[in-house]
């Protein structure tokens, strides 16, 4: 790209501005401007913009729909996304000669809150905390109250076993589960999975699993892989934790299998419906009221916002323009073939 005459024009386009990070992190000459929303004025700076920051392009992620254009923008060279999911890409209205490109530094506060939240599953901390600020003893050794469970030992199922599956997998060696590697191709065994079964073959596992958690993205094949009669395979004492999308379990299915008490419990923190913006704040997450079951942890899509993966992250976004601008490799490009 030759960028010799004119800085590299930006767009940042989301709801939580990031250009400072960008900025500091940026060494090439560069002009960057943050739009929150997709309205008329962001669609004209696109068609000066040499690089848009953005999880949409044609579509949403979060469910919002635009009948614009996505063709007239010769100058754009890169949509890189903040982040790793594609389903919020419609590749066949990328701009010809634009390539994608995705970050990931994630899998780390993800793992963190998959085992912070099966701890306290195990544990109970978070109910212990709120008795004995009452002042009840009734949890207490001292009146040999009601003992808790440990994450020793226990079998634990991972769908997708890429990058947030293997460190899921590695911070749970330290509390020497018996992990399982869920995948669509056969993988090399490693020292954090005890074995490898096909997605094809996952009924054969799933009667003697204590957590299943996904971590593999929404596609086609994956879209309602959970679905009743694979729910109805588990233990009465198994979690599921949804770090990957929502919709990899069919909603209906779950909430039954956690209303009538088919599974033990689950810890979600991917939905099926999301607000358009902080308007919409109160939005339902789903057509069912996860919110009111007991058996369930819910947090609205937080298990990978830390602050250090977002530092991580935009030094990586800075990295790729400037390859861009100096004409060398981009890192992470994906495709439609990706999705």
């Amino acid at each position: 790209m030759n960028t010799t005459i004119e800085p590299i024009n930006i767009i940042i386009q989301g709801y939580s501005e990031r250009s400072f990070q960008l900025k500091e992190a940026l060494s090439v000459k560069s002009s960057i401007t943050y739009m929150p929303e997709e309205n008329e004025a962001y669609f004209k700076l696109l068609k000066k913009a040499h690089v848009v920051i953005t999880m949409n392009w044609g579509k949403s992620m979060w469910n919002s729909k635009t009948d614009h254009s996505f063709s007239d923008y010769p100058n754009l060279k890169l949509i890189q996304l903040p982040g790793a999911g594609l389903d919020g890409i419609d590749f066949l209205k990328v701009p010809l000669n634009c390539k994608v490109c995705n970050v990931y530094e994630h899998e780390i506060p993800i793992a963190e809150y998959c085992i912070a939240n099966m701890l306290n599953y195990e544990i109970k901390l978070f109910d212990k905390n709120i008795r004995f600020k009452k002042l009840d003893w009734k949890d207490s050794i001292v009146f040999s109250g009601k003992t808790h469970s440990e994450l020793y030992n226990k079998k634990v199922a991972i769908l997708g076993y890429g990058r947030i599956g293997k460190e899921v997998a590695r911070k749970l060696s330290v509390f020497s589960t018996k992990n399982i590697a869920i995948t669509r191709k056969t993988i090399s065994i490693d020292e954090n999975i005890s074995a490898n079964v096909l997605t094809q073959n996952i009924c054969q596992i799933l009667n003697d699993v204590d957590y299943l958690i996904i971590t593999c993205p929404l596609n086609k094949s994956t879209k309602n892989l959970i679905d009743k009669n694979k729910l109805s395979l588990m233990k009465k004492s198994s979690v599921i934790i949804n770090v990957g999308r929502g919709p990899v379990i069919n909603e209906t299915d779950l909430y039954n299998a956690l209303l009538n008490k088919t599974i033990g419990g689950a810890i979600i923190d991917t939905w099926y419906n999301y607000p358009k913006n902080l308007k919409e704040n109160f939005t339902l997450p789903s057509k069912h009221k996860f919110h009111e079951l007991d058996n369930v942890f819910i947090t609205p899509h937080v298990s990978a916002w830390s602050e250090n993966m977002l530092y991580r992250r935009y030094v990586l976004i800075a990295k790729n323009i400037e390859n861009l601008y100096n004409g060398k490799t981009l890192k992470n490009m994906v495709t439609i073939k990706d999705q």
